[in-house]
């Protein structure tokens, strides 16, 4: 749907690790509920960051950061529905990161086949419209 013959990738999670400046708290790439995804064109993130607001639940995304919007990127979280521009050095990488951060709830992560289920269900749904239950 999003792939774009290769323009949206995963750039995966990495290595267990403490937080950037916060020795002793493992990092959510660590835990396994977080994954970055990388874009060629700003055209390509939109749609993704899209593509995941419109499906958060069936995903149980929990928070996106969008780190490319001028002058600190972007979040959408869960407990507000809607995106907010940071007002502040929020996240390193912003301005202009091609790449979003999607973290999802620790029920889902723990869930191999639902992941693959459901990215299967939303995948095959070249519409662009939620999956039916």
């Amino acid at each position: 749907l999003f792939l774009n013959g290769g323009k949206i990738r995963n750039l995966g999670s990495f290595m267990v690790r403490d937080m950037r400046g916060k020795p002793g708290k493992p990092s959510v790439h660590s835990t396994g509920r977080a994954v970055d995804f990388g874009y060629t064109n700003r055209e390509d993130g939109l749609a993704l960051a899209d593509f995941f607001v419109r499906n958060w639940e069936a995903l149980g995304i929990e928070l996106i950061v969008d780190y490319f919007p001028a002058p600190y990127g972007r979040g959408w979280n869960v407990t507000r529905l809607a995106w907010q521009d940071y007002k502040k050095p929020t996240v390193s990488g912003a301005p202009y990161g091609r790449w979003l951060h999607v973290e999802i709830s620790n029920e889902v992560a723990d869930n191999a086949a639902y992941i693959d289920f459901v990215f299967a269900l939303l995948l095959a749904d070249t519409r662009g419209h939620e999956p039916s239950s």
